[in-house]
């Protein structure tokens, strides 16, 4: 084992916030590279195989793992694999030796962040620790900022549905069970979280621009005339109007603007075909229709669930997305939603 004085480049400091698993079935390197270990890091566990070494991380919850390969009981790409497919964000350092090529692939394919050459100069296993956990606690500050921008873009949406609210509860409430459906469906399709939570806060203001729309006219209890209904289709582009300068990381205002386009382009207001129309509007599109038929209308009573999935099945492929369609229907089979309750 080579041993020289720590590189400059690591800040011991930082090292000694650190709690590091270290795993090594050779008892002789084992006690020697964990004398060296423990004068840097703040807490050092061992264990002497893969399989101690995964209950080890399970108990201990270490910044880092460095772990030896061929091991008894379990190897250390065996126990990476088990650690990663919990905790995909620890990192795991390998110790291993030039000719173990077949263990590079693998530790490659496992998610392994960075190995270290035997025999072991002390150096460049400390660098790759500190290098390991920068770049970890980096991604989890990402994180945190990430998940605090979302925050306040919900906050954001929050305010805008309650000034809807606060003119028009009935759209409120609207908006909310589509929100629901929507998500529900979206989740169903497999569709990334970020993109589910983006068609969620969408669904939340699809109707924002009917704040322009008088209240006389939303609350009519007759069918409304051709004019009122043309008044009511402005909607989409008076809330377009009302987001397109947002920086929302998802498309809200196209979401907003695209909610009542149709496939065959008999929507409105552009007349857009197929895969012109976002994903996030189409899923929408569908949501929207089942709800409004599912819910009552000042000028007629609720159609009922079963309407709805007549509908939706007979626009499928033609005004509506087909597999949107399918994932709905699938959603509302489903014993715990109901959303129209």
């Amino acid at each position: 084992m080579h041993t020289e004085n720590a590189t400059p480049q690591i800040d011991r400091d930082f090292l000694k916030t650190l709690t590091v698993l270290y795993v090594e079935d050779e008892e002789e390197v084992r006690e020697l590279l964990s004398r060296f270990l423990i004068r840097w890091v703040g807490v050092l566990h061992t264990a002497t195989n893969g399989q101690e070494g995964a209950q080890a991380f399970l108990e201990h919850k270490p910044d880092v793992v460095v772990t030896d390969i061929k091991m008894p009981v379990m190897d250390g790409l065996e126990m990476a694999s088990t650690i990663k497919s919990s905790s995909s964000e620890v990192p795991i350092i390998v110790i291993t030796a030039y000719s173990e090529r077949d263990y590079f692939i693998r530790a490659i394919e496992i998610g392994v962040d960075q190995y270290v050459t035997k025999p072991v100069n002390t150096d460049v296993l400390l660098l790759a620790i500190y290098k390991s956990a920068r770049q970890h606690f980096h991604r989890r500050e990402i994180e945190k900022a990430e998940k605090l921008t979302v925050d306040a873009l919900e906050q954001t949406i929050g305010v805008l549905s309650r000034a809807i609210e606060m003119r028009d509860p009935y759209t409120d409430g609207h908006q909310k069970r589509v929100a629901l459906l929507a998500t529900a469906i979206a989740e169903d399709m497999g569709l990334p979280t970020d993109t589910v939570t983006g068609i969620r806060l969408g669904s939340l203001v699809h109707d924002v621009g009917k704040i322009r729309v008088p209240s006389e006219v939303l609350s009519c209890p007759r069918k409304l005339s051709k004019n009122e209904m043309d008044f009511i289709r402005t909607h989409p582009d008076a809330g377009f109007e009302i987001l397109k300068g947002t920086t929302f990381p998802w498309p809200v205002a196209r979401m907003v603007i695209e909610h009542h386009e149709r496939l065959d382009g008999s929507g409105y207001p552009n007349g857009l075909k197929d895969d012109d129309i976002a994903i996030e509007a189409r899923i929408i599109a569908v949501a929207d229709t089942v709800e409004a038929m599912t819910s009552f209308r000042p000028y007629r009573p609720a159609l009922g669930i079963e309407a709805a999935v007549a509908e939706i099945r007979e626009g499928r492929g033609i005004i509506y997305d087909s597999e949107v369609v399918d994932s709905c229907i699938r959603v509302l089979e489903k014993a715990d939603f109901k959303f129209w309750a």
